[in-house]
């Protein structure tokens, strides 16, 4: 019996760490309007986007930009944006914020992610799923400052 606790233990330990590792964008009725910006605050990093005129709710989630570090690896890169539709019918980017560190990204095996010609023919991945958790990622263990990000 104590065996078999133990081993229930470790199995549950190993399925709560790796269920922190991956995330995904938020819900929409998780953004709130703060200041003139969109933001969330999602496992210690902050999603913001830039200053916006007009106040709307947040009403559906539109998808999500992932930015291969190197040629068209998933396994390195940074998610650029979570877009969203607010209900005035405008379009909402959150980023990371400006200046704060991450840590580098992975994208989930996820069949989700599709590998598109983005800016300047630059592969980027792409997620267009209506459900945030279908365009997940993971964290790595190697920092990034945004500061040197695009």
């Amino acid at each position: 019996m104590f065996k078999l606790s133990i081993c229930v233990f470790l199995l549950m330990t190993g399925v709560i760490a790796s269920a922190r590792a991956e995330q995904g964008c938020a819900y929409p009725a998780q953004v709130s309007y703060v200041d003139g910006h969109y933001r969330v605050e999602s496992n210690d990093l902050r999603w913001q986007s830039p200053k916006v005129k007009y106040r709307g709710l947040v009403e559906g989630f539109i998808g999500a930009v992932f930015i291969p570090g190197e040629d068209e690896q998933r396994e390195n890169g940074y998610m650029d944006k979570c877009i969203y539709r607010t209900a005035w019918g405008g379009v909402v980017a959150l980023r990371p914020y400006k200046g704060s560190k991450i840590i580098n990204m992975s994208l989930t095996s996820t069949l989700y992610w599709e590998l598109r010609a983005g800016a300047f023919k630059l592969p980027e991945y792409t997620c267009t799923d209506s459900q945030p958790d279908n365009c997940a990622f993971n964290i790595n263990d190697k920092s990034t400052d945004l500061s040197v990000v695009r």
